[in-house]
């Protein structure tokens, strides 16, 4: 990413650190979490933003499961 977009990774683990865990992997973080990051941090996002920080999320999702699956693998082959 760009260094002038940099902020927006800070953004999306700022996000991140505030989601719980869920019982099969990392919970897509919402439009209220979002909102209320806004809310409480007075950073002001725009509908792009919104969108990059979203295909991120959904990104780290997915390669999380990938990632646990390699894992559940693993440990069932040895």
């Amino acid at each position: 990413m760009p260094d002038n977009g940099a902020f927006i990774w800070d953004w999306f683990w700022e996000l991140r650190q505030s989601q719980p865990p869920g019982f099969s992997g990392p919970v897509p973080i919402s439009n209220g979490e979002l909102a209320l990051w806004c809310q409480l941090t007075g950073n002001i996002i725009r509908r792009e933003e919104i969108a990059i920080i979203r295909a991120m999320d959904a990104r780290f999702c997915v390669e999380n499961e990938k990632e646990s699956e390699a894992i559940r693998e693993r440990e069932t082959a040895g």
